[in-house]
């Protein structure tokens, strides 16, 4: 274990990198030793962090990184990047269109704006009175003024090789299916299946009992693609973008998560009461145990906004 990242044997290999939070690395990565070539999913958001894993990839399977891919455009799946660069990086066609099209911002801007962020975030911090939140506003505090130290290290590296659909990558010992079922976390989302080893890399579209970020993507489509996860896709083990190695019984906690706090903030707008007043009741349950417990506040806020608007989510 580094300071970034704990490696976990998930099936022969199979491995996951977990984050340390705080540490400013923030999405999880994964290894996959296909027999004669090493894949990589995911590189943090730190280029140090994905230095390392790098080495550890190599250290672990014995031969370089012939494949990196990137779930979704987040850049703390995508950042450390540029650590690979004798890598083929992978991603959906619709994510290399959408980081081409956003480009990178000029330095100044980019701390300014994350200067801005990590202040919002200090004063949401010095408001909170639970201790779980507490911790998860320290957490994404810490990992901001990582990436703010970082920012003029950071080179916005794409992929060179797209796909729309599904792509399989063959190794002399197995093959690895990397495959879409359209935007629901982000405008499009991608995973990695080990068919032979039981191991689904599913990115953020499925945590391990942690908050997930619903702001960026379609929440129509979401729940309806982690249905067709549970229905077509045979695996034990689950390698989340956030939040520990899990089963299969992150997908109905997804599904459940991704119904149930959208109804929620549906009726809060309903009621009359202000936003703040929901939110000083907390977390509701079942959730309220769950990890990055902050992010619950801005999908709350954002949903309560859209259905006070009249616009519903989509």
């Amino acid at each position: 274990m580094n300071t970034f990242f704990s490696l976990h044997t998930v099936a022969d290999g199979v491995w996951a990198a977990i984050v340390v939070p705080g540490s400013g690395a923030l999405g999880n990565a994964a290894i996959i030793d296909l027999g004669d070539s090493t894949v990589v999913v995911d590189t943090f958001s730190l280029p140090q962090a994905a230095v390392l894993l790098k080495e550890a990839a190599v250290k672990l399977t014995g031969k370089p990184v012939q494949y990196v891919v990137n779930t979704h455009y987040h850049g703390d799946h995508h950042y450390g990047n540029q650590a690979f660069a004798d890598s083929q990086i992978i991603s959906t066609a619709v994510t290399r269109e959408f980081l081409t099209r956003e480009g990178t911002p000029p330095v100044e801007a980019w701390q300014d704006g994350l200067q801005q962020v990590i202040t919002t975030l200090e004063k949401g911090r010095q408001s909170a009175q639970d201790s779980r939140l507490q911790t998860a506003f320290d957490n994404e505090i810490a990992d901001k003024k990582a990436l703010l130290r970082a920012v003029p290290d950071i080179r916005r590296v794409t992929a060179t090789v797209t796909f729309s659909d599904k792509m399989t990558l063959h190794g002399s010992a197995r093959t690895a299916t990397v495959l879409t079922f359209g935007g629901g976390h982000t405008e499009s989302d991608a995973m990695v299946y080990v068919e032979d080893a039981g191991v689904l890399i599913a990115g953020d579209l499925v945590l391990s009992r942690t908050h997930p970020a619903m702001l960026s993507g379609s929440l129509e489509n979401w729940p309806g693609i982690v249905k067709r996860i549970r229905r077509e896709l045979e695996f034990s083990k689950l390698i989340p973008g956030h939040g520990d190695v899990t089963d299969r019984s992150s997908l109905g906690e997804m599904i459940r998560y991704l119904t149930a706090i959208p109804e929620y903030a549906r009726q809060a707008a309903a009621s009359g009461e202000t936003e703040a007043y929901w939110l000083a009741g907390g977390v509701p349950e079942p959730f309220a145990e769950w990890e990055m417990s902050h992010v619950f506040g801005w999908d709350f806020r954002w949903l309560y906004q859209q259905y006070k608007q009249g616009e519903g989510v989509k």
